[in-house]
Protein backbone atom coordinates (compact mmCIF):
# COMPACT_ATOMS: atom_id res chain seq x y z
CA UNK A 1 0.00 0.00 0.00
CA UNK A 2 1.47 3.31 -1.03
CA UNK A 3 2.36 5.56 1.83
CA UNK A 4 0.10 8.49 0.82
CA UNK A 5 -3.35 7.17 1.60
CA UNK A 6 -4.19 9.98 4.02
CA UNK A 7 -4.17 13.69 3.32
CA UNK A 8 -3.05 14.30 6.91
CA UNK A 9 0.15 12.28 6.72
CA UNK A 10 2.36 15.15 7.87
CA UNK A 11 0.30 15.61 11.02
CA UNK A 12 -0.23 11.95 11.75
CA UNK A 13 3.43 11.08 11.55
CA UNK A 14 3.93 13.30 14.62
CA UNK A 15 1.81 10.95 16.67
CA UNK A 16 3.73 8.12 18.35
CA UNK A 17 2.69 4.76 17.00
CA UNK A 18 2.65 1.66 19.15
CA UNK A 19 3.57 -1.43 17.15
CA UNK A 20 1.80 -4.45 18.56
CA UNK A 21 3.75 -7.55 17.67
CA UNK A 22 1.59 -10.57 18.48
CA UNK A 23 2.57 -13.95 17.10
CA UNK A 24 0.89 -16.41 19.44
CA UNK A 25 -0.24 -19.70 18.02
CA UNK A 26 -3.77 -18.36 17.93
CA UNK A 27 -2.72 -16.03 15.12
CA UNK A 28 -2.57 -18.97 12.76
CA UNK A 29 -5.64 -20.89 13.82
CA UNK A 30 -8.05 -22.04 11.16
CA UNK A 31 -10.80 -19.48 10.51
CA UNK A 32 -14.41 -20.40 10.98
CA UNK A 33 -15.93 -20.77 7.53
CA UNK A 34 -18.93 -18.58 8.28
CA UNK A 35 -18.95 -16.48 5.18
CA UNK A 36 -20.84 -18.70 2.78
CA UNK A 37 -19.09 -17.94 -0.48
CA UNK A 38 -19.37 -18.91 -4.08
CA UNK A 39 -16.66 -21.58 -4.13
CA UNK A 40 -15.05 -23.72 -1.48
CA UNK A 41 -11.57 -22.44 -2.28
CA UNK A 42 -12.55 -19.00 -3.63
CA UNK A 43 -10.59 -19.92 -6.75
CA UNK A 44 -7.25 -20.31 -4.95
CA UNK A 45 -4.73 -22.79 -6.29
CA UNK A 46 -3.59 -25.16 -3.57
CA UNK A 47 0.01 -25.13 -2.39
CA UNK A 48 1.01 -21.67 -3.64
CA UNK A 49 0.22 -19.68 -0.48
CA UNK A 50 2.18 -20.34 2.75
CA UNK A 51 0.08 -22.98 4.51
CA UNK A 52 -0.39 -20.98 7.70
CA UNK A 53 -2.00 -18.17 5.69
CA UNK A 54 -3.95 -20.20 3.11
CA UNK A 55 -7.23 -20.60 5.06
CA UNK A 56 -7.33 -16.87 5.75
CA UNK A 57 -6.67 -15.96 2.14
CA UNK A 58 -9.50 -18.30 1.13
CA UNK A 59 -11.83 -16.70 3.67
CA UNK A 60 -10.81 -13.21 2.51
CA UNK A 61 -11.66 -14.25 -1.04
CA UNK A 62 -15.24 -14.91 0.06
CA UNK A 63 -15.77 -11.45 1.55
CA UNK A 64 -17.34 -10.14 -1.66
CA UNK A 65 -17.71 -11.07 -5.29
CA UNK A 66 -15.15 -9.28 -7.39
CA UNK A 67 -12.27 -9.67 -4.93
CA UNK A 68 -11.10 -13.25 -5.16
CA UNK A 69 -8.55 -15.13 -3.08
CA UNK A 70 -6.02 -14.98 -5.95
CA UNK A 71 -6.36 -11.17 -5.96
CA UNK A 72 -5.73 -11.06 -2.21
CA UNK A 73 -2.71 -13.37 -2.57
CA UNK A 74 -1.21 -11.43 -5.48
CA UNK A 75 -1.55 -8.18 -3.51
CA UNK A 76 0.25 -9.67 -0.52
CA UNK A 77 3.11 -10.89 -2.69
CA UNK A 78 3.61 -7.40 -4.11
CA UNK A 79 3.11 -5.62 -0.80
CA UNK A 80 5.24 -7.69 1.57
CA UNK A 81 6.48 -10.84 -0.14
CA UNK A 82 4.52 -12.81 2.52
CA UNK A 83 6.61 -11.35 5.36
CA UNK A 84 4.28 -10.69 8.35
CA UNK A 85 7.00 -8.59 10.02
CA UNK A 86 7.48 -6.27 7.05
CA UNK A 87 7.80 -2.55 7.75
CA UNK A 88 8.38 -0.24 4.79
CA UNK A 89 10.73 2.77 4.97
CA UNK A 90 7.63 4.95 5.29
CA UNK A 91 6.14 2.85 8.08
CA UNK A 92 3.64 0.57 6.33
CA UNK A 93 3.16 -2.57 8.42
CA UNK A 94 2.65 -6.29 8.09
CA UNK A 95 1.60 -8.67 5.33
CA UNK A 96 -0.80 -6.17 3.78
CA UNK A 97 1.26 -3.03 4.47
CA UNK A 98 -1.26 -0.81 6.18
CA UNK A 99 -0.11 2.61 7.32
CA UNK A 100 -0.78 3.23 11.03
CA UNK A 101 -3.20 6.05 10.27
CA UNK A 102 -5.16 3.89 7.77
CA UNK A 103 -5.29 0.74 9.87
CA UNK A 104 -7.98 1.82 12.38
CA UNK A 105 -10.51 2.30 9.57
CA UNK A 106 -10.27 -1.35 8.53
CA UNK A 107 -8.81 -3.10 11.59
CA UNK A 108 -10.44 -6.36 12.59
CA UNK A 109 -9.59 -8.94 15.24
CA UNK A 110 -10.04 -11.77 12.77
CA UNK A 111 -8.83 -14.61 14.98
CA UNK A 112 -10.43 -13.37 18.20
CA UNK A 113 -7.22 -13.13 20.19
CA UNK A 114 -8.19 -9.81 21.71
CA UNK A 115 -5.95 -7.64 19.57
CA UNK A 116 -6.41 -6.17 16.10
CA UNK A 117 -2.90 -5.73 14.72
CA UNK A 118 -1.54 -5.10 11.24
CA UNK A 119 1.28 -7.47 12.23
CA UNK A 120 -1.15 -10.30 12.98
CA UNK A 121 -1.57 -12.11 9.62
CA UNK A 122 -5.26 -13.10 9.99
CA UNK A 123 -6.13 -9.53 10.99
CA UNK A 124 -4.11 -8.07 8.13
CA UNK A 125 -5.54 -10.39 5.49
CA UNK A 126 -9.15 -9.82 6.51
CA UNK A 127 -8.60 -6.05 6.82
CA UNK A 128 -7.18 -6.08 3.30
CA UNK A 129 -10.33 -7.81 2.06
CA UNK A 130 -12.41 -5.25 3.95
CA UNK A 131 -10.57 -2.38 2.24
CA UNK A 132 -10.85 -3.96 -1.21
CA UNK A 133 -14.54 -4.82 -0.90
CA UNK A 134 -15.58 -1.47 0.55
CA UNK A 135 -13.61 0.27 -2.18
CA UNK A 136 -15.23 -1.89 -4.83
CA UNK A 137 -18.68 -1.08 -3.48
CA UNK A 138 -17.98 2.65 -3.52
CA UNK A 139 -16.36 2.49 -6.95
CA UNK A 140 -19.40 0.83 -8.46
CA UNK A 141 -21.61 3.61 -7.07
CA UNK A 142 -19.29 6.31 -8.39
CA UNK A 143 -19.10 4.65 -11.79
CA UNK A 144 -22.89 4.48 -11.98
CA UNK A 145 -23.10 8.20 -11.22
CA UNK A 146 -20.43 9.03 -13.79
CA UNK A 147 -18.02 10.37 -11.20
CA UNK A 148 -15.29 7.94 -12.27
CA UNK A 149 -14.78 5.35 -14.96
CA UNK A 150 -12.52 2.36 -15.54
CA UNK A 151 -12.09 -1.31 -14.71
CA UNK A 152 -13.36 -2.23 -11.21
CA UNK A 153 -10.22 -4.12 -10.20
CA UNK A 154 -7.92 -1.41 -11.54
CA UNK A 155 -9.82 1.11 -9.42
CA UNK A 156 -9.57 -1.02 -6.27
CA UNK A 157 -5.86 -1.69 -6.72
CA UNK A 158 -5.07 1.92 -7.54
CA UNK A 159 -6.96 3.02 -4.43
CA UNK A 160 -5.04 0.52 -2.33
CA UNK A 161 -1.81 2.02 -3.61
CA UNK A 162 -2.51 5.74 -3.48
CA UNK A 163 -5.90 6.20 -1.83
CA UNK A 164 -9.45 6.52 -3.10
CA UNK A 165 -9.10 10.29 -3.16
CA UNK A 166 -6.34 9.81 -5.69
CA UNK A 167 -8.71 7.81 -7.90
CA UNK A 168 -11.43 10.44 -7.59
CA UNK A 169 -9.01 13.23 -8.43
CA UNK A 170 -8.04 11.43 -11.64
CA UNK A 171 -11.54 10.32 -12.62
CA UNK A 172 -10.48 6.68 -12.42
CA UNK A 173 -7.42 4.46 -12.21
CA UNK A 174 -5.32 6.17 -14.90
CA UNK A 175 -2.86 7.69 -12.45
CA UNK A 176 0.65 8.73 -13.35
CA UNK A 177 2.70 9.36 -10.25
CA UNK A 178 5.68 7.11 -10.88
CA UNK A 179 4.27 4.22 -8.83
CA UNK A 180 0.55 3.63 -9.11
CA UNK A 181 0.54 3.15 -12.89
CA UNK A 182 2.60 -0.04 -12.53
CA UNK A 183 0.95 -1.33 -9.35
CA UNK A 184 -2.28 -2.80 -10.77
CA UNK A 185 -0.59 -4.42 -13.81
CA UNK A 186 2.00 -6.03 -11.53
CA UNK A 187 -0.68 -7.56 -9.30
CA UNK A 188 -2.87 -8.65 -12.21
CA UNK A 189 0.11 -10.40 -13.80
CA UNK A 190 0.45 -12.49 -10.63
CA UNK A 191 -3.21 -13.49 -10.29
CA UNK A 192 -2.86 -16.55 -12.59
CA UNK A 193 -0.07 -17.84 -10.35
CA UNK A 194 -2.58 -18.14 -7.51
CA UNK A 195 -5.64 -19.12 -9.54
CA UNK A 196 -7.09 -22.61 -9.61
CA UNK A 197 -8.52 -23.68 -12.95
CA UNK A 198 -11.25 -25.48 -11.02
CA UNK A 199 -13.51 -23.70 -8.55
CA UNK A 200 -12.41 -25.50 -5.42
CA UNK A 201 -10.32 -28.00 -7.38
CA UNK A 202 -6.69 -28.93 -7.02
CA UNK A 203 -4.24 -26.73 -8.83
CA UNK A 204 -1.17 -28.74 -7.88
CA UNK A 205 1.12 -30.33 -10.43
CA UNK A 206 -0.09 -33.75 -9.46
CA UNK A 207 -3.77 -32.84 -9.55
CA UNK A 208 -6.08 -34.97 -11.65
CA UNK A 209 -7.08 -33.45 -14.96
CA UNK A 210 -10.80 -33.21 -15.55
CA UNK A 211 -13.26 -32.01 -18.15
CA UNK A 212 -13.00 -31.88 -21.93
CA UNK A 213 -9.64 -32.09 -23.71
CA UNK A 214 -9.40 -28.33 -24.27
CA UNK A 215 -9.72 -27.69 -20.55
CA UNK A 216 -7.26 -30.46 -19.70
CA UNK A 217 -4.66 -28.90 -22.01
CA UNK A 218 -4.79 -25.67 -20.02
CA UNK A 219 -4.87 -27.49 -16.69
CA UNK A 220 -1.80 -29.55 -17.57
CA UNK A 221 0.28 -26.64 -18.85
CA UNK A 222 -0.76 -24.37 -15.98
CA UNK A 223 0.70 -26.87 -13.52
CA UNK A 224 4.09 -25.50 -14.53
CA UNK A 225 3.51 -21.75 -14.23
CA UNK A 226 6.78 -20.19 -13.08
CA UNK A 227 8.91 -23.04 -14.47
CA UNK A 228 12.06 -21.83 -16.25
CA UNK A 229 12.21 -21.63 -20.02
CA UNK A 230 14.76 -24.15 -21.30
CA UNK A 231 15.46 -24.29 -25.02
CA UNK A 232 14.62 -27.79 -26.26
CA UNK A 233 13.08 -28.65 -22.89
CA UNK A 234 9.88 -30.57 -22.29
CA UNK A 235 8.35 -33.83 -23.43
CA UNK A 236 5.10 -35.72 -23.00
CA UNK A 237 5.91 -36.41 -19.34
CA UNK A 238 6.98 -32.95 -18.18
CA UNK A 239 9.94 -30.57 -18.10
CA UNK A 240 13.39 -31.76 -19.19
CA UNK A 241 16.88 -30.34 -19.31
CA UNK A 242 17.50 -27.74 -22.02
CA UNK A 243 19.93 -28.16 -24.91
CA UNK A 244 22.51 -25.92 -26.55
CA UNK A 245 21.52 -23.59 -29.34
CA UNK A 246 25.07 -23.22 -30.60
CA UNK A 247 26.03 -20.05 -28.80
CA UNK A 248 22.75 -18.16 -29.02
CA UNK A 249 20.36 -16.78 -26.43
CA UNK A 250 19.76 -20.20 -24.87
CA UNK A 251 23.44 -20.74 -24.16
CA UNK A 252 23.82 -17.17 -22.92
CA UNK A 253 21.03 -17.79 -20.41
CA UNK A 254 22.36 -21.16 -19.26
CA UNK A 255 19.47 -23.21 -20.65
CA UNK A 256 21.59 -26.36 -20.76
CA UNK A 257 21.67 -26.29 -16.95
CA UNK A 258 17.94 -25.64 -16.54
CA UNK A 259 15.06 -28.07 -16.36
CA UNK A 260 11.98 -26.63 -18.01
CA UNK A 261 10.07 -26.12 -21.24
CA UNK A 262 10.45 -24.25 -24.47
CA UNK A 263 7.32 -23.11 -26.28
CA UNK A 264 6.69 -26.24 -28.33
CA UNK A 265 7.73 -28.47 -25.45
CA UNK A 266 4.95 -26.96 -23.36
CA UNK A 267 2.26 -27.43 -26.01
CA UNK A 268 3.53 -30.95 -26.70
CA UNK A 269 3.22 -31.75 -22.99
CA UNK A 270 -0.19 -30.14 -22.53
CA UNK A 271 -1.79 -32.03 -25.38
CA UNK A 272 -0.11 -35.34 -24.52
CA UNK A 273 -1.36 -35.15 -20.95
CA UNK A 274 -4.84 -34.07 -22.00
CA UNK A 275 -5.20 -37.00 -24.41
CA UNK A 276 -3.49 -39.64 -22.23
CA UNK A 277 -0.63 -39.51 -24.80
CA UNK A 278 -2.87 -40.47 -27.69
CA UNK A 279 -1.59 -37.34 -29.44
CA UNK A 280 2.10 -36.54 -29.03
CA UNK A 281 3.17 -33.70 -31.29
CA UNK A 282 6.67 -33.16 -32.70
CA UNK A 283 8.93 -30.88 -30.67
CA UNK A 284 9.02 -28.10 -33.25
CA UNK A 285 6.63 -25.30 -34.13
CA UNK A 286 6.87 -25.84 -37.89
CA UNK A 287 8.00 -24.03 -41.01
CA UNK A 288 8.11 -24.52 -44.78
CA UNK A 289 10.88 -27.10 -44.54
CA UNK A 290 9.76 -28.94 -41.42
CA UNK A 291 6.01 -29.51 -40.92
CA UNK A 292 6.29 -29.54 -37.14
CA UNK A 293 3.19 -28.96 -35.03
CA UNK A 294 1.74 -26.28 -37.29
CA UNK A 295 1.18 -28.66 -40.18
CA UNK A 296 0.47 -31.82 -38.22
CA UNK A 297 -2.50 -33.54 -39.84
CA UNK A 298 -4.21 -34.05 -36.50
CA UNK A 299 -4.72 -30.31 -36.10
CA UNK A 300 -7.64 -28.38 -37.57
CA UNK A 301 -7.14 -24.91 -39.00
CA UNK A 302 -9.27 -22.37 -37.10
CA UNK A 303 -9.81 -18.73 -37.89
CA UNK A 304 -8.44 -16.29 -35.34
CA UNK A 305 -11.94 -14.95 -34.72
CA UNK A 306 -13.17 -18.47 -33.81
CA UNK A 307 -10.36 -19.45 -31.44
CA UNK A 308 -11.31 -21.01 -28.11
CA UNK A 309 -9.39 -21.75 -24.90
CA UNK A 310 -7.19 -24.79 -25.48
CA UNK A 311 -6.39 -23.91 -29.10
CA UNK A 312 -2.74 -23.44 -30.09
CA UNK A 313 -1.58 -20.20 -31.72
CA UNK A 314 1.56 -20.22 -33.87
CA UNK A 315 3.45 -17.04 -34.75
CA UNK A 316 5.71 -16.22 -37.69
CA UNK A 317 5.80 -14.84 -41.21
CA UNK A 318 4.70 -16.90 -44.20
CA UNK A 319 4.25 -20.11 -42.25
CA UNK A 320 7.81 -20.00 -40.87
CA UNK A 321 6.78 -20.02 -37.23
CA UNK A 322 9.07 -19.21 -34.32
CA UNK A 323 6.70 -19.46 -31.35
CA UNK A 324 3.57 -21.24 -30.13
CA UNK A 325 1.23 -20.53 -27.22
CA UNK A 326 -1.94 -21.99 -25.75
CA UNK A 327 -4.94 -19.68 -25.97
CA UNK A 328 -6.03 -19.22 -22.35
CA UNK A 329 -9.17 -17.14 -22.83
CA UNK A 330 -10.10 -13.62 -21.79
CA UNK A 331 -9.19 -11.83 -18.57
CA UNK A 332 -10.60 -8.36 -18.00
CA UNK A 333 -11.51 -8.17 -21.68
CA UNK A 334 -8.03 -9.11 -22.92
CA UNK A 335 -7.11 -12.23 -24.89
CA UNK A 336 -4.50 -14.14 -22.85
CA UNK A 337 -2.05 -16.89 -23.75
CA UNK A 338 -0.29 -19.51 -21.65
CA UNK A 339 3.24 -20.10 -22.95
CA UNK A 340 6.97 -20.49 -22.40
CA UNK A 341 8.14 -17.19 -23.93
CA UNK A 342 11.93 -17.20 -24.33
CA UNK A 343 15.28 -17.90 -22.69
CA UNK A 344 15.62 -16.12 -19.38
CA UNK A 345 11.85 -16.16 -18.82
CA UNK A 346 9.40 -18.61 -17.24
CA UNK A 347 6.12 -20.32 -18.13
CA UNK A 348 3.51 -17.60 -17.73
CA UNK A 349 0.19 -16.15 -18.83
CA UNK A 350 0.55 -13.04 -20.98
CA UNK A 351 -1.63 -10.78 -23.14
CA UNK A 352 -1.92 -11.95 -26.73
CA UNK A 353 -1.54 -8.28 -27.69
CA UNK A 354 2.20 -8.73 -27.12
CA UNK A 355 2.23 -10.41 -30.52
CA UNK A 356 0.29 -7.75 -32.39
CA UNK A 357 1.70 -7.36 -35.89
CA UNK A 358 2.77 -11.01 -36.12
CA UNK A 359 1.11 -13.46 -38.49
CA UNK A 360 -0.88 -15.89 -36.37
CA UNK A 361 -2.17 -19.39 -37.15
CA UNK A 362 -4.66 -21.16 -34.90
CA UNK A 363 -4.79 -24.94 -34.70
CA UNK A 364 -7.18 -27.14 -32.74
CA UNK A 365 -6.18 -30.64 -31.67
CA UNK A 366 -9.32 -31.52 -29.74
Amino acid sequence: MKKSLGLLLGVLLLVPVLFVMFFAAASYQQPDDDTGGYSSQAGLKTGVVPPEFEPWVIKAGKRCKGISAPVIAAQIEVESGWNPNAVSPAGAQGLSQFMPYTWPSYAVDANGNGTASAFDPPDAIMAQAEFDCKTLEQAQKDKASGRIQGDDLDIVLSAYNCGYGCVLANGGPKINNGETESYAPKIKSLIPKYSSLEQGGSGGRGGKLSGPVAKKIIQAAARWLGTPYAWGGGNADGPTKGISDGGGAADANGDTEKIGFDCSGLTLYGLAQATSKQIVLPHYTGDNSNPGQLNDARGKQISSADKLPGDFIYFGPGGNTHHVAIYYGKQNGQDMILHAPQSGDVVKISPLSGFDGEEQYVRRFW
